[in-house]
């Protein structure tokens, strides 16, 4: 499905150059000062923690959100795991990019992160 441009009201836009589905149906929201049990980083994505929080929901979760401590960690950045399946052409505004993954909004309004491999500039706006 294509949707339209999103309004960038500021913010890098990027164009989709490779499909990408959500990994997970699920996502988990947390809050700054929330703590989250702390598991094993991925070896292909440095950085990223499989992490559990007190409802048990599992997901990966960025260094750079987690002030971590032993096996636990605490948000130090509001934090949804979701991911954002998107398809070839469309285009998505970043809300940030963290350790090879873009936190996007795509056309419609919807949120998750999209792997940066899958993502190109589009021309024009500032990066």
């Amino acid at each position: 499905m294509f949707a339209a441009e999103p309004s960038s009201m500021g913010r890098p836009r990027f164009r989709v150059v490779e499909p990408h589905t959500a990994s997970f149906g699920y996502s988990m929201r947390a809050r700054v000062g929330d703590v989250v049990a702390v598991g094993r980083e991925d070896p292909d994505m440095p950085g990223w923690f499989w992490c559990r929080d007190g409802a048990g929901v599992e997901a990966w979760v960025p260094r750079t959100h987690l002030r971590i401590e032993g096996g636990g960690g605490v948000f130090t950045d509001d934090y949804n795991s979701a991911e954002l399946s998107v398809a070839a052409g469309d285009v998505v505004q970043c809300l940030g990019e963290f350790l090879g993954w873009v936190e996007c909004l795509d056309g419609e309004w919807r949120y998750g992160w999209v792997p940066r491999g899958k993502l190109e500039a589009v021309p024009g706006d500032v990066h």
